[in-house]
């Protein structure tokens, strides 16, 4: 028995020949179509370039081969088994595969995970085991795509989204030589929408109304976190699971040793997930008891069911001690969670917090230098030798502090603390840094038992 894989005589409508596998012994010949079918252009002119999805199919379809005439003799297969395990085909090489191969190499793994994600809605809408590029540059695929999400329910903006971020990965597989054809979106496929900037009002009495009507300690919880991610800088919900603790004290951190006094700490995270500059904030007073408000709720609500999600007791100013990267899923279905316990009793969103902060910001008067920190556009060498840095820390601390004051700070911390009390949740008795020693945890503990039997 030999076989060959080689091109087949005719062309289909869209001048492509199929790759077969020629199967010849005495007396026997068959062919059998493989699935694959490659362009005329490949066959005919040397100067084309071989896509290297291609190379890696034609390497799969050797391997099977070889696999075949392997099987053919040992277990003295007939011609007709022969033909069976050949008509079975190969999995071509899929965009799924150049997705978790290739493109997500030098990317986080949430990214990785959502460009994963975009290929799996694909594959469900078009109804395909597995997609490939020939798939994707089909003209009328992105139209099929588009009809069964709207078909399914998926909004037009998520529509938009998934088809874009293919686009993304369609180019890049181009640039890396997987595919040979330009993707194009047809332009009538991605409408435009007219977004409609949304003016977010912080109002004190919208706030203290939300608290006053928290019926559980989840709600109060939220609405907690929200004045956190407010006053300290403009936060959003992975900057709390990321950011770092400064003490000055080290000089480990050249722009915190400069516009903080030695003695203080501050809060370092960054002020774009794409971006290389650190957003700073100072950890005085009104902002050390709000996280220590948020850090002993969370301690109640899930250090039973989930310890290793949050920082030691001893971490004074940390909440969390989680990889977000790494724990994806658990990171997105907790501020999923408290997204919505917080739209319960509250207009007001997560990602508002740092235009309600920076909208603060803006109605300040201040210098130049000083904006430039407080809005995170400078990085550290810029500042250097500056010629009044006691004069500019003063600044720095004025505004931080008319921030806390705007927001009314903290009569919202004492308002938070009153309904937990309201709901049986006494802060006072059970602040988590009173704890001093493993014992005072211990008693925390056996405390905080008591209330998770109502959770």
């Amino acid at each position: 028995m030999n076989i060959k894989i080689a091109k087949s005589s005719y062309k289909n409508k869209d001048n492509k020949r199929a790759i077969i596998f020629d199967c010849s012994a005495k007396n026997y010949r068959k062919k059998i179509n493989t699935g694959v079918f490659i362009d005329e252009e490949y066959f005919e002119n040397e100067k084309f370039t071989i896509p290297i999805s291609l190379t890696v199919t034609i390497s799969k379809l050797k391997s099977k081969r070889e696999d075949a005439l392997k099987k053919f003799f040992e277990y003295n297969w007939s011609n007709l088994e022969l033909e069976n395990y050949l008509k079975k085909g190969i999995d071509i090489y899929s965009v799924e595969e150049y997705v978790k191969n290739d493109f997500i190499r030098n990317k986080s793994i949430i990214t990785g995970n959502d460009y994963i994600n975009v290929v799996k809605v694909f594959k469900k809408h078009l109804k395909k085991v597995n997609i490939h590029f020939n798939d994707i540059l089909e003209p009328n695929t992105i139209f099929e795509f588009k009809t069964s999400a709207l078909r399914s329910g998926v909004k037009s903006t998520s529509i938009n989204s998934y088809i874009k971020k293919m686009g993304v990965i369609m180019n890049q597989a181009r640039r890396d030589g997987f595919i040979t054809e330009n993707f194009n979106i047809p332009k009538h496929i991605v409408e435009r929408t007219n977004r409609t900037i949304k003016k977010v009002l912080f109002d004190k009495t919208d706030i203290i109304e939300s608290i006053n009507n928290s019926e559980d300690i989840y709600q109060v919880q939220s609405i907690s976190i929200l004045l956190m991610l407010i006053i300290c800088g403009g936060m959003s919900p992975s900057d709390v699971m990321k950011y770092k603790v400064g003490y000055n004290f080290t000089k480990s951190d050249l722009l915190g040793s400069i516009i903080y006094e030695e003695k203080c700490n501050f809060l370092k995270f960054k002020k774009s997930n794409k971006g290389s500059v650190f957003k700073y904030t100072k950890l005085d007073y009104i902002k050390i008891k709000l996280i220590e408000i948020v850090k002993t709720l969370f301690y109640i609500t899930h250090y039973k069911k989930y310890p290793f999600m949050l920082a030691a007791y001893s971490a004074q100013h940390e909440i969390f001690d989680f990889d977000i990267e790494t724990n994806n899923n658990t990171y997105r279905n907790l501020w999923n969670f408290y997204q919505t316990k917080l739209k319960e009793v509250s207009k007001l969103r997560f990602s508002d917090a740092k235009s309600i902060y920076y909208k603060n910001l803006e109605e300040m008067s201040m210098n130049k230098i000083t904006a430039d920190i407080l809005f995170a556009r400078v990085k550290e060498v810029e500042i250097i030798g500056h010629h009044n840095i006691k004069l500019l820390k003063e600044n720095i601390e004025t505004c931080e502090n008319k921030i806390s004051e705007l927001i009314s700070a903290s009569e919202l911390i004492q308002v938070i603390i009153n309904r937990t009390f309201f709901l049986g949740f006494d802060l006072n008795e059970i602040y988590i840094n009173n704890i001093k020693t493993p014992l005072d945890f211990s008693n925390f503990l056996m405390k905080i038992n008591m209330y998770h039997k109502g959770l």
